[in-house]
């Protein structure tokens, strides 16, 4: 789809002044992170939606995400939170201003949303009732939902081991590293980042077990999961940057590449779990 402003979409039935001045609306209900990611070099950061109006959204970085990375004016990120509006799907945007503020030790951010999809998610957040909404479709409650969300990143993530797996191998095979230097390459870098995924691959899959068991009937996710436990699993193990610059034949960079779209879809499934959970309280 073409990406076009939310302003461009803004209903009949909002006033003028509202126009004029992009009213907004606070969020305050929202108080658990999501994940976003930076389109350049796929860089994850944790964010918290501060408010929502016609034109944008504005978000907190906290001191901690900052140290690692900053957001800077002009970046183009995904949210991986589906914003609906008349049937659309926004969730991709720039940073139009960023700046930090003392009181919330953070820096604050002023996103403005442009691209749009076709609204497929079954969890969203409504721009006209300003909350999180739940489509449960085929499934019979939001339990049964958690369950296929749960599964999802654990497939995603054994998915991510995949192709780390064969990239792995692909560099045993015809690496640009002297064959003198490759073991210790391995040993030291890459097996680390294969044994960091495999044992969050394994705590995905237990996860899901656990909460599909026979002993958790209608169990709520709020009341079984530890959301900063499972962000941990979730973000990524592999910097695009230092991999990129390590191995950059064009075989290399099709595996990072198929990784990092997967890790796209774990933000996204991610924070469809975030938003049942906040549901679910």
């Amino acid at each position: 789809m073409g990406e076009v402003s939310m302003g461009g979409n803004i209903p009949a039935s909002c006033s003028g002044e509202e126009r004029r001045r992009g009213k907004r609306f606070v969020i305050d209900s929202i108080v658990f992170p999501f994940l976003g990611s930076r389109d350049e070099d796929h860089t994850c950061f944790e964010y918290l939606l501060l408010d929502i109006g016609l034109h944008g959204v504005r978000i907190s970085v906290p001191r901690w995400v900052v140290n690692r990375e900053r957001l800077r004016e002009g970046d183009r990120i995904n949210l991986h939170v589906p914003f609906e509006l008349e049937h659309r799907s926004y969730d991709q945007g720039r940073v139009v201003w960023a700046s930090w503020d003392k009181e919330m030790d953070a820096q604050v951010c002023g996103i403005e949303v442009t691209k749009q999809m076709p609204l497929y998610n079954r969890v969203y957040f409504s721009l006209s009732s300003r909350e999180v909404t739940v489509d449960l479709g085929a499934f019979s409650s939001v339990e049964d939902l958690g369950k296929r969300l749960l599964k999802d990143l654990f497939l995603l993530k054994k998915g991510v081991l995949i192709y780390l797996n064969h990239l792995v191998a692909y560099f045993s095979r015809v690496g640009e590293y002297p064959s003198r230097d490759y073991p210790r390459l391995k040993e030291v870098f890459l097996d680390d980042i294969r044994n960091r995924v495999r044992d969050h691959r394994d705590s995905l899959e237990g996860l899901y077990d656990d909460f599909r068991g026979e002993g958790r009937p209608g169990v709520a996710i709020s009341g079984f999961l530890d959301l900063e436990e499972l962000r941990d699993m979730v973000e990524s193990e592999i910097s695009l940057e230092i991999l990129s610059t390590t191995f950059q034949k064009e075989a290399a960079m099709f595996y990072l590449q198929a990784i990092k779209d997967l890790e796209k879809k774990l933000y996204e499934k991610y924070n469809a779990v975030v938003m049942l959970y906040i549901k679910s309280i």
